[in-house]
């Protein structure tokens, strides 16, 4: 119904992935599978929203009325089984700044906040940018598969760490947690008073079967638990900078908003409103033929890589358009790595080590692209494996 096949040039949008590459010490002209955004054309209906709200031509303070929640509500109740309560929720700035914003919210400079790394690079910036104090806790690595160290969450709990920041589905390593693992985490967050932050962005993107849960759908939660969630990653609309932050404890919920609200942080632009709604209301059959897209290009790339590399670790991809490639085996750090991927084969990954030293000598493949894009991406990354190879034994 869809044609995720369509390759949509996006150079000449201001299109940080494909125009803006300074990072890897070139203007552009990369192929780029770094950024976590997709190359995929958003859904026709979002389109058409954007088009009318358009036709209007004041763009004046705006603020959100109820269908927009709903929708919102709607969309989670049908596909995730999570029945929202409209109270509980709202509209606000991107993520990251929702991230950093709850961090200032109930934590001192200096506090411990613990993370499973490797994880989402942009947690440390929030972590430091709130001046507190970051506790590594890394998930533990057998084979192509990663778990949760309770143990080790525990006894940082135990040390007085006053928050957990967490990733679900995780990023990068494209886990997607489930109940019995969550329960376990919730379980030790009360039983220590630990305040959750979850990042639950790419929670429409589980795959091969496996079906998110959310943090707030246990049967008992964490007493105090933030979760973000954003039409951002499925349906390709990072550059509206919104999230939906849902806070069912109404002592955590009204100093968050009363922090964002005291700095002005009103978020989103009223262009997202009619997107968000749009996304949420028409959006059904658009994200299941994604998610049956980016299956096919995850299952195309372990086929590559078990058959031309077999000695490159591909991580067991549970869910998120991000896969975790583990080239340890060519005693490259992340760094030499994607220089050589850079200068000799016009490739932009994501360096493994900028998610914590865990990621060191792995790299990060956004699939979220047409299969055409994919294959010249692979493509380039097989000659560079047997060139390495044929070069160094």
């Amino acid at each position: 119904m869809f044609n995720f096949n369509e390759e949509v040039d996006r150079r000449g949008t201001d299109s940080i992935k494909w125009n803006f590459q300074n990072g890897y010490g070139v203007k552009d002209g990369l192929l780029p599978f770094w950024i976590a955004d997709t190359d995929f054309a958003t859904v026709p209906e979002i389109i058409q929203a954007f088009k009318e709200r358009c036709e209007h031509p004041i763009m004046g303070y705006a603020d959100p009325d109820d269908s927009i929640t709903q929708a919102v509500q709607g969309w989670f109740s049908r596909r995730h089984g999570w029945e929202m309560k409209l109270e509980d929720m709202f509209l606000s700035v991107g993520v990251v700044t929702g991230i950093w914003a709850a961090l200032e919210t109930f934590l001192k400079p200096g506090d411990s906040v613990v993370i499973l790394t490797p994880v989402y690079d942009a947690f440390f910036k929030a972590l430091k940018a709130a001046r507190v104090t970051e506790v590594d806790c890394p998930l533990l690595h057998s084979g192509n598969r990663y778990t949760i160290d309770y143990e080790g969450l525990e006894k940082a709990f135990k040390n007085g760490a006053r928050a957990f920041l967490f990733c679900n589905p995780h990023n990068p390593i494209g886990r997607v947690w489930t109940r019995e693992e969550l329960t376990q985490l919730a379980e030790l967050c009360r039983k220590y008073d630990v305040l959750v932050i979850s990042d639950e962005v790419h929670c429409d993107l589980g795959l091969f079967g496996h079906r998110y849960t959310g943090m707030a759908t246990l049967e008992n939660p964490p007493d105090k638990l933030v979760i973000y969630t954003s039409v951002a990653k499925t349906f390709n609309m990072a550059g509206l900078v919104c999230s939906c932050v849902i806070v069912p404890n109404e002592e955590i919920r009204k100093p968050l908003r009363a922090f964002l609200d005291g700095r002005f942080l009103f978020g989103p632009a009223s262009l997202a409103f009619p997107a968000i709604k749009a996304a949420y209301t028409y959006g059904d059959a658009w994200v299941d033929e994604e998610v049956r897209y980016i299956e096919a290009n995850a299952s195309y790339v372990k086929e590559v890589f078990t058959k031309e590399m077999p000695d490159i670790g591909v991580t067991d991809h549970e869910g998120t358009f991000l896969m975790w490639l583990d080239y340890n085996s060519l005693g490259m750090t992340s760094d030499r790595l994607s220089s050589l991927l850079v200068e000799k084969y016009q490739l932009a990954l994501s360096k493994g080590s900028a998610y914590g030293a865990e990621g060191e000598g792995f790299m990060r493949l956004n699939i979220g692209c047409p299969m055409p894009t994919l294959e010249r991406g692979v493509s380039q990354l097989t000659k560079m494996y047997h060139d390495w190879r044929r070069e160094n034994g």
